[in-house]
């Protein structure tokens, strides 16, 4: 994977800003010197080993719009038809864990939506326990699992798949496996295997083997990862400089957006992610011209399939403080060691604050146990730059607080515009009787009436305004008044 000195420049605008449920530094450096070896997986990777780092490998890069709290390992296959692979493992101390496969097509990898695994739908193995799922022992000792890669096609019926295996087919086609991790538990590292301020001299969280057709058994990983991995491959990116201004200057973008602010508008709604080409490429053009933009049909580039992503574009042209509001889902809160896992609408909420598609940079995020509720289980969300920050923006004053960043993050170019703001939400495993979930807003313009109070709604403001004023509470309806 190759690394540029403009992608290493930019290591530098995205800081922690250490808040509680974040990644201890040293539980970065630990978890970096126990598991970035040479391997089937590599890893570890995110945005904490990228950014915080003093040298971060090339494939430690999260890449495009990450989240900040997850460590993944990344495997890339080719598995000959009729071949296995074995993964021993051990159940992480965790919020949540996925074993989700990929396959490359049309430039990109996208996901074998039925071939994943999450935590709670692993079977452990005899004598171990799984502290993933709802009223399990967190703590439990014993935690085993093993799971199976197979390179065979799947069963027609779904009954007929045996527990914890997926199905890569048999056209021996590149394939990539991730292993997602978020939120590991306070006092360990970021994969949850080992203590984040200790010696820890049992290795990974993993062991792998592999069977090839002919019988021939792979019990070493080096001889697994001679037959079966494939060096990382290096994508373009989805969306380049040329191809985003392009879109900023097209004359046929919507009559309402200038080049200065596009695509944001001073009234852009959050809404679903259904894919580069309608909520990026759509994002800058009329009703009418996006309407006839397809909507995705694929998780494209790594995404999570039960993962609901919203987007909102923003701009400083508008307002140099922008405030958002919402209910926020019951979530398991894990990170303090709770003892048994609870239930949630969602397993994870977050709220990130990115650069554009060409840079992919992560400014700021927030977790759902980091932001502050008042008694309806509401949140008040602010975002600006830190010059720009309310004093009254603070978690004793039930406000959180995100940093907007440096703009579009594309310093080398320019045409970069310091002014530009997106955020992505995440809404993680949702419940699948949560009336409100994301998931069930399947068509454009219809997640406000679905998602209710669970949708977020906000304004501009300034600094000034904000600390004389406080938050303007935004009724379902879409009327204000002073709080």
């Amino acid at each position: 994977m190759t690394v540029t000195a403009f992608e290493l420049a930019k290591r530098g605008p995205a800081k922690s800003a250490d808040r509680y449920g974040d990644l201890p530094l040293g539980a970065v450096i630990r978890g970096d010197e126990r598991y970035n070896r040479a391997g089937l997986f590599r890893g570890p990777r995110g945005w904490d080993y990228w950014d915080r780092l003093e040298n971060p490998d090339a494939h430690q890069n999260p890449n495009l719009w990450p989240d900040k709290r997850p460590t993944y390992f990344w495997a890339q296959l080719a598995m000959p038809a009729g071949s296995s692979l074995t993964i021993r493992g051990t159940f992480p101390h965790a919020r949540y864990m996925k074993l989700a496969m990929y396959r490359y097509e049309e430039g990109t990898f996208t996901s074998m939506v039925s071939e994943s695994l999450s935590g709670k739908d692993i079977e452990p193995d005899p004598g171990s326990g799984n502290p993933f799922l709802v009223g399990a022992d967190r703590s439990v000792e014993d935690r085993n699992f093993t799971v199976h890669v197979l390179a065979q096609d799947a069963p027609a019926d779904p009954a007929d798949r045996p527990a914890n295996t997926m199905f890569v087919g048999t056209e021996e086609t590149d394939t990539q496996l991730m292993y997602r991790i978020y939120v590991s538990d306070e006092g360990y590292d970021g994969a949850g295997w080992g203590p984040a301020d200790a010696s820890f001299a049992e290795g990974r969280g993993y062991t792998v083997e592999g069977t090839l057709a002919d019988g021939t058994t792979l019990t070493s990983e080096e001889e697994v990862v001679e037959r079966f991995s494939r060096p990382m491959i290096d994508l373009p990116p989805q969306v380049t400089s040329e191809m985003w201004f392009g879109l900023v200057e097209a004359e046929d973008n919507d009559p309402r957006l200038d080049a200065e602010s596009a695509p944001a508008r001073e009234d852009s709604p959050w809404e679903n992610f259904y894919g580069m080409k309608y909520t990026v490429v759509g994002a800058f053009k009329g009703p009418e011209a996006r309407a006839k933009m397809g909507l995705q049909q694929k998780m494209e580039a790594g995404g999570d399939p039960t993962t609901a992503y919203m987007v909102i574009f923003t701009s400083r042209k508008f307002g140099p403080v922008y405030v958002f509001q919402a209910k926020m889902p019951t979530f398991p809160d894990t990170y303090a060691g709770t003892k048994a896992m609870t239930d949630g609408q969602v397993q994870y909420w977050s709220n990130t604050t990115v650069g554009s598609g060409p840079s992919g940079e992560l400014w700021d995020g927030l977790s759902d146990m980091q932001v502050p509720l008042d008694e309806d289980g509401c949140y008040t969300i602010v975002v600006s730059r830190p010059e720009d920050r309310p004093a009254n923006a603070t978690d004793d004053n039930g406000i959180a607080w995100m940093d907007w960043g440096p703009g579009e993050g594309l310093d080398d170019d320019p045409r970069n515009r310091t002014d530009f703001g997106m955020m992505i939400m995440r809404f993680m495993a949702c419940a699948e009787d949560w009336e409100h979930s994301p998931t069930k807003a399947t068509t454009p313009g219809t997640e406000e009436e679905i998602m209710g109070p669970y949708y977020p709604r906000g304004y501009y403001t300034t600094k000034e305004e904000f600390e004389t004023e406080g938050p303007r509470v935004l009724m379902a309806a879409g009327a204000e008044t002073r709080a």
